[in-house]
């Protein structure tokens, strides 16, 4: 993949500038830099439109309880588009507003929802999950039961630290002989 990615950065400013001067030779080099500023301010107020209109499908697709992996797929292609569309050139602007056309998008959505299924796949299958604590810690460390946290820290002060209840009743079970914690009422003073 870095080998692809080396030429694609070796090969298309090359092409760019190919393109720049053949355009420029013909119609004059004011024109040509006018026509890609242009385009790139074309590009850009699609980009922000398509960006907006794809942000606003992620969120109602999230509001259904769905995963909107179409919707999430249009925002990777208009957010490479928007790259595209920074670079200057003829060549560049011409891919990134062809990702900008939703029918565009559509035929290329397919290997792209495949693309990032096989890199989540590979990615969650390179993580490993551990849960620290005891029963009921919801894998956060120190969040279980008195005296099973980790002690590890993670090197901030405060982190991985048992955690508890102060609101808790205790019963007479997890009591021991050196809780000085006072019952419930001991601090209120004499009833009368």
């Amino acid at each position: 993949m870095s080998g692809k990615l080396f030429l694609a950065f070796l090969i298309v400013p090359v092409v760019e500038i190919f393109l720049i001067t053949q355009v420029a030779s013909q119609i004059a080099w004011l024109p040509t830099i006018a026509l890609v500023i242009g385009v790139s301010m074309i590009g850009a107020f699609l980009v922000k439109r398509e960006g907006l209109g794809v942000m606003s499908r992620v969120q109602q697709g999230f509001g259904e309880g769905r995963l909107p992996t179409n919707e999430l797929a249009d925002g990777a292609m208009i957010f490479f588009a928007s790259a595209l569309m920074l670079t200057p050139g003829f060549l560049t602007d011409f891919l990134g507003l062809a990702l900008l056309i939703p029918p565009i998008r559509a035929l290329m959505r397919p290997p792209v929802v495949a693309f990032f299924k096989k890199r989540v796949a590979v990615r969650a299958s390179n993580v490993g999950v551990e849960f620290v604590g005891g029963p009921g810690s919801a894998g956060f460390p120190g969040a279980g039961f008195p005296g099973t946290g980790s002690r590890r820290g993670f090197g901030r002060p405060g982190f991985g630290r048992d955690v508890y209840d102060v609101d808790a009743q205790r019963s007479a079970a997890h009591a021991d002989a050196t809780d000085i914690t006072p019952e419930p009422g001991e601090l209120d003073g004499p009833t009368s």
